[in-house]
């Protein structure tokens, strides 16, 4: 089982063991966003991952249609992050679907993953990616489920937190590591902490910044401690054309 959490995660895992998988058929290819992430960096590119997400547990609240939203944020950014998790974050497998059939950039799928059935049903209705998040698996559990994920030709982001779960993800190899600049059971947002985190990683790793960036000058701060893609969703759900800013190679 995994770690011990705070009880709105307890809550959150309880339900998602008991998630069916949703058994359709794939109906888009597998695009990369690592490879994607990649070539933004390598050509000075703003790499955002836009998010689309309805709620959060820290009292975020938005109402904004999925394929509008896309629409506006796909010409700039390098990937979407669609929200999946039910209880607290209002968002479902549906986001995810009218997403993937409406757009050909990479869909990193959000949610707390702690089961094969999840990683199934992300590739089922068409994601590229999943979220792993070490502070709730344990290291035997991460590494099953990345094996999980490249099992149905996906890519896994590990998300952390701590510079003690940096040394551990480095060690283990995993390519693509996002760094949460939120702290999951206190919900509170530190990017200097995050700027710590990031600046510990090798820069060989595919580094993600998440949470907390609102300003070209916080991608600037997060950039020069090594990130290359930066996963931004509040500030976009309120407002999708702010992604033109955000992402003006001229800004770094």
């Amino acid at each position: 089982m995994p770690k011990i959490v705070s009880p709105w995660l307890k809550e959150v895992i309880e339900h998602n063991l008991s998630r069916p998988v949703l058994r359709i058929s794939r109906f888009r290819d597998i695009y990369s966003l690592g490879e994607r992430i990649e070539k933004f960096y390598s050509t000075g590119k703003v790499a955002v991952i836009a998010e689309y997400k309805l709620s959060s547990p820290s009292g975020f609240r938005v109402d904004r249609d999925a394929v509008e939203y896309v629409k506006i944020v796909e010409k700039h950014a390098v990937g979407i992050s669609v929200l999946t998790e039910e209880l607290y974050f209002k968002g479902s497998y549906r986001d995810l679907i009218k997403i993937a059939a409406c757009t050909n950039i990479p869909i990193l799928m959000k949610d707390i993953i702690i089961s094969r059935n999840q990683i199934e049903t992300a590739y089922n209705i068409g994601a590229d990616a999943v979220l792993l998040i070490a502070s709730i698996l344990t290291d035997k559990e991460l590494e099953q489920l990345y094996e999980d994920a490249k099992s149905f030709g996906l890519e896994a982001v590990v998300e952390i937190h701590s510079l003690d779960e940096a040394e551990d993800v480095i060690n283990m190899g995993y390519p693509m590591i996002g760094v949460n600049a939120r702290n999951l059971n206190t919900l509170k947002i530190s990017l200097e902490h995050a700027y710590t985190v990031l600046s510990f990683i090798p820069n060989k790793f595919i580094k993600i910044a998440e949470s907390g960036i609102r300003s070209v000058e916080d991608v600037k701060y997060l950039r020069n401690a090594g990130a290359k893609a930066f996963l931004i969703g509040t500030e976009l759900m309120l407002n999708p054309n702010r992604i033109y800013q955000l992402t003006k190679a001229s800004y770094l």
